[in-house]
């Protein structure tokens, strides 16, 4: 089934909303903490997970939750997110046919398009609906991993891993250890 789950950021985990200062710089997002535990339970069961955002501003918080994270923003500013596919597949060791996709926009498209198992909220334009294999009912932001991870068991296409295994993913990450 999935061994490799990629998710996009903005949308996804976020309902795409970005405080900005006057200067236009990023202030903050506003994520929900279930979506990054359903995360921890997908690993524990044995898929793979990468973050693949077009902001970079998403990195720091990747990297403090131990989630391999990347830019879709070249130098030339490009945001085909397809292109990430043969990196994944050699760093992962993935056949492409087993990666799945999350994401909410336009910018999307080029990656969605591509995999067979694609996921998107149920706040996405029609055009990222229509493309998408399963639109789930959660909102951007509002437990679309939660909802898929529940989603993966009802078709046993995961097994639920122990409670602990889900807990020492949880201590392992710098966010949790910056908690205490």
């Amino acid at each position: 089934m999935i061994e490799l789950l990629i998710l996009d950021v903005d949308g996804v985990l976020t309902d795409g909303t970005k405080v900005y200062d006057i200067d236009h710089n990023v202030l903050s997002k506003r994520y929900m903490c279930k979506d990054f535990t359903a995360i921890k339970r997908f690993i524990a069961s044995g898929v793979k997970i990468v973050m693949l955002s077009g902001d970079n501003f998403n990195k720091q918080m990747a990297e403090k939750r131990n989630i391999d994270f990347y830019c879709s923003r070249n130098d030339d500013l490009s945001l085909d997110k397809s292109r990430y596919l043969e990196v994944f597949k050699d760093k992962y060791g993935v056949n492409i046919n087993k990666m799945g996709f999350v994401g909410d926009d336009y910018f999307d498209l080029s990656i969605i398009r591509r995999l067979n198992y694609t996921f998107c909220p149920s706040d996405s334009p029609r055009i990222v609906k229509s493309n998408s294999l399963y639109t789930l009912n959660a909102k951007g932001g509002e437990g679309v991993l939660v909802e898929l991870y529940d989603m993966f068991i009802d078709k046993e296409w995961v097994l639920e891993p122990t409670e602990e295994a889900v807990a020492d993913l949880d201590k392992q990450e710098v966010s949790s250890q910056e908690m205490k």
